[in-house]
């Protein structure tokens, strides 16, 4: 008897379990071009992957019934976490997921590292304030944002408000469009640049911090215009990779911490293939490059210290607003090299060449000089008193 109740229970398991499950094929009624490309992906069953949209759109309160038959009002939920994908790509020999997952390890430094796996609103906590930054520091605002492929179109339209965000995380799907598994945007430099990049920052005499500038160092870079003897983007560098070492039983490493490892860059291992041009000595080169740059905004900070004294000094004559919008244009230039954080190996010609019009800016505000006033109304009334003073003490003694 028991055996049969347990037979029936099972039954009765299955198939309210069936009935629960979401069959793709419903979704394509309404979805036909998603369903499509979810189907010829590697998540598809035709792969036997089997990745169906339950797996990532949890259903609603009422059922997946409920939202077919009314999808306007009541919407299934997205999982955007990475732990979702981590659980298939996160293998032994290829760990993706533990790479990208910076944040939580022992030895991250919220303040001197940065990673995609930061919450911005744990590190940056002023993002909540703002609906503008869930752009490009939170996965739903990245997904909306990339739906639009120039580097500074945002979407600021469709992209949520920031008290609706609720992974404040860069996670997988920040870059990966799910359905295809391929990316967003498959030109992996616009892709990265839609957030890396110069967003409002010009030289206007107003502006006195840039950020970004990322998209503007590479854009007019050798690594696009020819100078370089292959184009390479974004993942060339910040992406190292190498493949798993069956010899040595070594890890692959797949990129997504994106740092900008030179070692590994360089490694002969490395499907980067940056070896076969320029073996070890791109360490070296890369070091003198950024020393120098380092050495140039060290002088460039003394020379911003100087050029706020003598602007202090400046202060109520003639000359003082003119000098200011020079000391902002200087300091426009100076912190678009700082924030592009590259130290000049985006492009050197064009870190130099901000440098050097931060430091003649600076140098013209240390070196300004107030023009000699010249008598106002107040001296030419005291010089008339004076006169008339004079006048009359004469004519007294005249007579």
């Amino acid at each position: 008897m028991k055996k049969y109740l347990f037979i029936v229970v099972t039954i009765l398991i299955l198939m309210t379990t069936t009935s629960m499950a979401l069959n793709p094929k419903d979704c394509s009624q309404c979805h036909p071009d998603v369903y499509e490309t979810w189907n010829m992906s590697n998540h598809s069953v035709l792969n036997e992957s089997d990745v169906a949209c339950d797996v990532c759109h949890s259903p609603p309160e009422e059922g997946y019934e409920a939202h077919i038959d009314n999808p306007t009002e009541i919407d299934p939920g997205m999982n955007y976490s990475a732990e979702l994908c981590g659980k298939c790509h996160n293998e032994p020999h290829k760990p993706i997921f533990d790479e990208w997952d910076e944040y939580s390890k022992d030895d991250f430094d919220t303040e001197n590292m940065t990673s995609h796996s930061e919450p911005s609103d744990v590190t940056e906590p002023f993002v909540q304030d703002s609906d503008d930054c869930v752009a490009c520091k939170s996965t739903e605002g990245a997904v909306v944002n990339l739906e639009g492929t120039d580097v500074h179109d945002f979407n600021e339209e469709k992209l949520p408000n920031s008290s609706d965000v609720e992974e404040w995380r860069l996670t997988c799907v920040a870059c990966h469009e799910p359905h295809s598994t391929g990316f967003h945007i498959e030109d992996e430099v616009k892709l990265c640049s839609n957030c890396h990049n110069s967003r409002g920052a010009e030289p206007d005499g107003e502006t006195t911090i840039a950020r970004y500038t990322q998209w503007d160092m590479y854009n007019n870079s050798s690594y696009v215009n020819g100078g370089h003897p292959v184009e390479i983007g974004c993942v060339d560098c910040h992406m190292g990779a190498k493949p798993f070492n069956e010899t040595t039983n070594e890890s692959a490493v797949t990129g997504h911490r994106f740092d900008m490892n030179v070692s590994l860059v360089v490694d002969s291992e490395s499907t980067n293939n940056c070896s076969r041009c320029h073996g070890a000595e791109l360490s070296g080169a890369i070091e003198n490059q950024q020393s120098r740059i380092s050495s140039r905004l060290q002088d460039l900070e003394t020379k911003r210290d100087n050029a706020e004294e003598a602007l202090e000094e400046l202060n109520g004559t003639q000359i003082y607003q003119e000098q200011q919008a020079v000391f902002n244009n200087a300091l426009y230039y100076m912190t678009a090299v700082e924030e592009d954080g590259s130290l000049g190996v985006h492009n050197m010609e064009m870190a130099l060449s901000y440098l050097n019009n931060s430091e003649e800016r600076f140098d013209e505000v240390i070196n300004a000089q107030p023009p000699e006033e010249e008598p106002g109304f107040e001296a030419i009334y005291s010089i008339a008193g004076l006169l008339l003073v004079f006048y009359l003490v004469r004519r007294k003694y005249s007579k």
